[in-house]
């Protein structure tokens, strides 16, 4: 890999660890999701350092082309981003079913309450009409 391409990769990976640290300092990121993130741009940043090692590792374990090797682990990468992602999904979904469900049955007890408020203050108007009748009659 020519030298131009390593710092290409480099800058691109502290652009991306720093665009991280930025986005859970200002609380715009939570740190359980900025850990595989984290993780990629260290990735990016530590490749084109270690490009030779990873290259004998490749040959290693018999994969004739190095940079499908990092083909493969940055789509493993991705796929464990869209795991964590899809867990993420998954309990705000349940969540959101439960507070819906509270949201109901609350709303069904205020309208319970607003109904037997109503009936009770047209008691109340029945009765102090009644109340005046009588007054009136007795006068």
């Amino acid at each position: 890999m020519s030298p131009r391409a390593r710092l290409l990769l480099i800058v691109i990976g502290l652009i991306v660890l720093a665009s991280v640290i930025n986005l859970m300092r200002t609380r715009r990121l939570k740190e359980e999701y900025a850990l595989l993130w984290l993780l990629a741009a260290l990735t990016l940043v530590a490749t084109p350092i270690l490009i030779n090692p990873l290259d004998s590792i490749a040959f290693f374990l018999g994969i004739e082309y190095p940079p499908a090797l990092f083909l493969g682990l940055g789509i493993i990468g991705l796929l464990l981003i869209i795991f964590q992602l899809s867990l993420v999904i998954s309990k705000f979904s349940d969540q959101i079913r439960v507070l819906t469900q509270e949201v109901a049955v609350l709303r069904s007890r205020l309208e319970q309450m607003q109904r037997d408020m109503a009936a009770q203050n047209d008691a109340s108007d029945a009765n102090h009409r009644n109340d005046d009748e009588s007054v009136h009659d007795t006068a």
